[in-house]
């Protein structure tokens, strides 16, 4: 998300500006919405984490999970209110473009969201890489992905991207820089992180059909197998989330890509055509914020380990160490290491 309609108000009829305004309160209205409720909702989850009564979310894989509603945070907290505040300014008068604090907060607005979504495509291929690995090779998970190394990237990205934004303040020319970014960020890490999605999901597949032979037969398990088979069950459930995160961050940028595409490559020669573009370019925006503010309902709904934290957290109820694993599949633990107490290694060892 970019700033990238600061000055072409006053050029514009006053029909295509009634109609470019009025999208923008719209948008305002619908981001007063938002905020709060994506505030709220990943503030819960943070919350429900930290307190972690059940113990399901003391894995690498969390920390991914933590990332995503930081950054969906922040944009609850910075993002949507700054833009709102501008439209709102727009929207209040016509005939000129708003003051240059207006303008500024815009600016900052527009800086931090091109950390936070970037940030979030970071998060999300690693997480699905992740999630490829602890699926096709469960028994080297732990020893793949450990938490120093997902600290590591972490940082990493959020400094990379960081310092990305910060050319544009060096002398760099303002669409070489839009072009750049999106060429780089949204375009090469959406395609990659479809192809990702695809070995992940051929990789799903296959061990769907190796387990499936394993339902018939639950009740004349072991209690030992019983409770592999909750694993393996859990780990289905954060695979599934991994596949919806993706679907909503892919399907929410690709307008945004196309519209920025259009807006950076093709010159709008009449003014219907840069009204249409921008208002475009403010639905896109408004398309990633309610993807910002759908993440924590992905949680919600595939991981039922998240819900019974939070009741328990809501609640102040106390849990007891395991009853993550017993009462429930540990749906929010990370499948590597859910795995890791079938290994064929590790059986022999406690034999």
């Amino acid at each position: 998300m970019n700033s990238t309609s600061n000055s072409s108000s006053a050029d514009m009829i006053p029909l295509e500006l009634r109609a470019y305004r009025y999208t923008e309160l719209t948008s305002a209205i619908i981001l007063c919405i938002l905020s709060p409720i994506t505030v709220i909702s990943n503030v819960l989850l943070l919350t429900a984490i930290y307190r972690d009564p059940y113990r399901c979310f003391r894995t690498p894989m969390t920390f991914f999970i933590v990332a995503l509603s930081v950054t969906d945070l922040l944009t609850g907290i910075f993002v949507e209110p700054m833009f709102a505040s501008y439209y709102f300014a727009n929207f209040a008068d016509f005939t000129k473009d708003p003051s240059a604090s207006y303008q500024l907060v815009y600016r900052i607005g527009g800086i931090i969201s091109t950390v936070t979504i970037t940030d979030s495509f970071f998060i999300v291929l690693a997480l699905s890489v992740c999630q490829y690995i602890a699926v096709t090779y469960p028994y080297r998970f732990k020893a793949i992905v450990t938490r120093n190394r997902v600290l590591i990237f972490l940082t990493v990205s959020s400094v990379y991207i960081t310092c990305f934004c910060m050319l544009q303040f060096i002398g760099i020319d303002q669409t070489a820089y839009l072009k750049i970014d999106l060429i780089l960020h949204p375009t090469i890490i959406s395609a990659i992180l479809l192809v990702v999605q695809f070995v992940l999901f051929s990789s799903f597949n296959r061990y769907l059909k190796n387990s499936s032979s394993l339902r018939g037969k639950v009740n004349s398990f072991t209690k030992r197998d019983r409770d592999s088979f909750k694993r393996r069950h859990s780990e289905r459930q954060f695979t599934v989330m991994t596949f919806y995160l993706t679907a909503i961050l892919l399907a929410s940028s690709s307008l945004h890509i196309v519209v920025l595409y259009i807006y950076l490559f093709k010159t709008q020669s009449t003014l219907i055509e840069r009204r249409n573009i921008f208002i475009g370019i403010r639905i896109s925006d408004l398309m990633l914020f309610i993807k910002v503010a759908m993440d924590i309902f992905i949680y919600a709904w595939r991981l039922p380990s998240y819900r019974r934290a939070l009741r328990s957290t809501l609640c102040g109820r106390q849990a007891g160490a395991h009853s993550c694993f017993y009462r429930k599949p540990t749906d929010g633990v990370s499948p590597g290491q859910l795995n890791e107490r079938d290994n064929p290694s590790t059986k022999a060892a406690r034999v």
